[in-house]
């Protein structure tokens, strides 16, 4: 009986991480567009929490469209979903955004 619940449990919690996963690769791309221009002159803990804050509308939004095309997902579990998928996206964002600067840098050699 108790390897059940803790396999129920564990179950749950997978379903959890792929939603909020899958709500935070959805929501990157709208992020770094809405966030590029103030994060680059931003250290990255400023830049980090900038992230997380602008990035509420977009995870609400995608969240509301992931949750309505997952039966079966408890619609209470929105608002941990919400919370975990903000945490997660920001290191993704900053990635994305600190590869794209890195491209747009040209790369100059001396002439030997």
């Amino acid at each position: 009986m108790l390897q059940r619940h803790f396999a129920v449990a564990a179950r749950r919690r997978r379903m959890l991480d792929a939603l909020v996963g899958r709500i935070a690769e959805t929501s990157v791309e709208a992020i770094c567009q809405l966030v590029r221009e103030r994060v680059e002159s931003m250290s990255l803990c400023e830049a980090r929490g900038y992230v997380r804050a602008r990035a509420a509308g977009e995870i609400r939004r995608q969240a509301r469209v992931a949750f309505s095309q997952q039966p079966g997902v408890d619609p209470a579990w929105e608002p941990l979903v919400i919370l975990r998928a903000t945490e997660r996206v920001a290191p993704l964002a900053l990635r994305q955004l600190s590869a794209l600067r890195r491209e747009a840098v040209p790369t100059h050699r001396r002439a030997a």
